[in-house]
């Protein structure tokens, strides 16, 4: 595991480190890499949602988002499918608020299938309907659009697995901190090799883990 996070480490560094990659990029806020997509800084963009795409049309820029391409993830080493991290959002209802009931009622509304889709297809497809039997029922999800489809097949066709925090909160703490991308800026920044700099974000993730003891069933 630890050889596996050192190969990744270089990885993801590499690019940066030849130029590849614009240099901003380590101060970028969340919409940043859809930002530089659009300006032509880069020329690809990895994204858990159609974001990127989507922004285009609400910019006027048509031509644009017919010419850029979406596709799903690669092959793995060995040339098998890879599986795609799902995460789930749901309702919160904030504690103490003053309508919780009519807040419950309106919730059971929204997850109704058919409301459900209408409503993510209004926000033209940026985020999936986690439904496999209605997104191929419908052409809007697989047929009407070659980006959303793509999107689609995907995060609800194809192979997925739960987002890390699903088995553990733990992980959440360590994306919180930043721990591993702290690691690749030793790297880039601190100097520090990459075997060390992995050494120290291990113990720093052995730390939060031993936070959150998970009992096996």
């Amino acid at each position: 595991m630890k050889q596996a996070c050192v190969k990744a480490l270089v990885s993801l560094a590499t690019p940066f480190k030849q130029g590849y990659v614009p240099p901003g990029c380590v101060n970028w806020n969340d919409a940043d890499d859809n930002n530089a997509f659009h300006s032509k800084l880069m020329v690809m963009d990895f994204d858990g949602t159609i974001s990127t795409e989507v922004a285009l049309l609400s910019m006027g820029r048509k031509d644009d988002f017919e010419d850029v391409l979406t596709h799903g993830l690669p092959l793995s080493n060995d040339g098998k499918e890879l599986p795609s991290q799902v995460a789930l959002f749901g309702p919160v209802i904030p504690k103490g608020a003053k309508n919780v009931e009519v807040a419950k009622e309106f919730v059971k509304y929204m997850i109704q299938p058919k409301v459900l889709n209408e409503y993510l297809k209004g926000g033209l497809g940026r985020w999936a309907l986690p439904i496999p039997e209605m997104v191929k029922s419908d052409p809007f999800w697989l047929k009407d659009d070659p980006h959303r489809s793509a999107y689609i097949e995907q995060s609800v066709i194809k192979p997925t697995v739960p987002i890390y925090e699903a088995y553990n909160p733990a992980i959440a703490q360590v994306g919180s901190e930043h721990v591993f991308m702290t690691a690749i800026f030793d790297y880039l920044n601190n100097g520090i090799a990459p075997e060390p700099a992995i050494d120290k974000a291990f113990k720093r993730a052995e730390e939060i883990f031993a936070k959150y003891p998970i009992q096996q069933a």
